[in-house]
C-alpha cells in the first residue's frame, strides 16, 4: 500500500483525490495547506484522519507515515518543497513547472539525480498510453521525414485578475511558465523518439505581456538543428485550438486535444500511400494514470523514467526552454 500525502489543495488537488479513488493499493493518507479552513474542508470531503491534517508543509514531509507526496502548491514553491521532501526520502509527483527560475533548476536537478526516490513531473499525458502510441507512429510507420510541428495549448480567463496566480508574475504566472510546459514537452517527445541529437533553438519570438507584468500570449518559432522547424504557441486570454501537429514528407500526423487524453482523443496520419486513424483507450482517467503511472515507478524503485516517458532530463530540458522563452519575449516587450 503506497500511502500518499498532498501539499496544497487547490483544484489539481481536488483532481488528484478524486481520481486517487480509482487506484487499487495506494490511498490518501494526509494533506497540508497554510489555509486551515480550506485543510478542514478539504478533509472533510476526503475522508482525512485529523491526525493527519497539516497546517504546514514540513510537518507533513516530515511525517513517517507517508510513502509519496502529491505537490500542487503555487509554482514559485515548487522547488523548495521538492527539495524539502527528498531530502525525507519521499517519492515526488510536483505539479509543472518544476521551478521558475535557473538557478532552482540546477539546485533541483542535483538533489533528484543524487537521490534514491522517484521523481516525475505532473505533465500527465506524458504517462499516458498516448504517448507510447505517437512513438510507435513514429518509430514503426512509413512517415517520411519530419519536416515541422504545430503545437499549441490556449484557454481564455476572459479577464485579467491581479488576484490570480495565472496574472502574477512574482508566483510565476504566465502562459509561458505555466501552460508552455505543453507544446514544448511535445517537441521534447518527438525529438527523442526519432533520437534526434541537434539542439532546440528560437528563431522568433512574438507575443503580449498584459498590465499584470506576465505573459498572457506568446507564438515562438524554432528550429531543431537545419532539418525540422516548429512553431508553438501558447495564450491564457485566448483558446487555440489545442494541439500537435507534424508535417512530414509523406503527409501529416494529427493529435487534436492531447494534453488531457480520453475516450474521444486519437491520432490521425493521412500519409501519400496509406490512411491511419487510432482512439486511445486507458483503463483509468488522465490524472487516475498518472498516479497508477508513478505507483509503478515507486513499486520497481525506478528514480525517472525512460522514453518516450517523462524523465527529469526532458523536466529539464522543458524547464530551460520555457525560461528562455519568456526572457526572450520580455526582453523585446518593455
Amino acid at each position: 500500500m503506497i500511502r500518499w500525502g498532498i501539499i496544497g489543495l487547490g483544484n489539481m488537488a481536488n483532481n488528484f483525490a478524486k481520481s486517487i479513488k480509482e487506484i487499487e493499493n495506494c490511498e490518501l493518507k494526509a494533506v497540508s495547506s497554510l489555509n486551515k479552513n480550506k485543510l478542514n474542508e478539504f478533509s472533510n470531503n476526503y475522508q482525512v484522519d485529523n491526525k493527519y491534517k497539516f497546517n504546514s508543509y514540513l510537518e507533513l514531509i516530515n511525517c513517517d507515515e507517508i510513502d509519496a507526496i502529491y505537490i500542487s502548491t503555487l509554482n514559485n514553491t515548487h522547488a523548495n518543497l521538492i527539495i524539502d521532501s527528498i531530502s525525507k526520502n519521499k517519492n515526488v509527483l510536483c505539479e509543472k513547472p518544476i521551478t521558475i527560475s535557473r538557478e532552482e533548476l540546477k539546485t533541483v536537478v542535483n538533489k533528484i539525480n543524487n537521490s534514491n526516490v522517484s521523481f516525475l513531473e505532473a505533465i500527465a499525458y506524458r504517462s499516458h498510453p498516448l504517448t507510447k502510441i505517437i512513438e510507435e507512429i513514429l518509430k514503426n510507420t512509413k512517415i517520411g521525414k519530419i519536416r515541422k510541428i504545430i503545437t499549441n495549448f490556449g484557454f481564455d480567463t476572459k479577464r485579467i485578475n491581479p488576484k490570480s496566480r495565472l496574472y502574477n508574475k512574482s508566483l510565476g504566472g504566465g502562459a509561458i511558465l505555466d501552460i508552455g510546459c505543453y507544446p514544448l514537452s511535445a517537441i521534447n517527445l518527438i525529438k527523442n523518439i526519432i533520437d534526434y541529437k541537434e539542439k532546440i533553438t528560437f528563431k522568433e519570438v512574438k507575443g503580449n505581456v498584459c498590465e499584470t507584468g506576465v505573459d498572457d500570449y506568446s507564438l515562438a518559432h524554432l528550429k531543431l538543428g537545419n532539418d525540422i522547424k516548429a512553431v508553438i504557441e501558447v495564450g491564457i486570454r485566448k483558446k487555440l485550438k489545442n494541439q500537435i501537429h507534424i508535417i512530414t514528407t509523406d503527409g501529416e500526423i494529427l493529435i487534436p486535444e492531447p494534453w488531457l487524453p480520453n475516450k474521444k482523443t486519437y491520432i490521425e496520419a493521412k500519409m501519400k500511400n496509406h490512411y491511419y486513424k487510432k482512439f486511445i483507450n486507458c483503463k483509468y482517467s488522465v490524472y487516475a494514470n498518472q498516479i497508477h503511472f508513478f505507483n509503478y515507478m515507486i513499486k520497481n524503485k525506478t528514480k525517472t523514467p525512460k522514453s518516450p516517458y517523462l524523465s527529469i532530463n526532458d523536466s529539464q530540458e522543458i524547464a530551460e526552454l520555457s525560461l528562455e522563452w519568456r526572457k526572450k519575449l520580455h526582453s523585446i516587450i518593455k
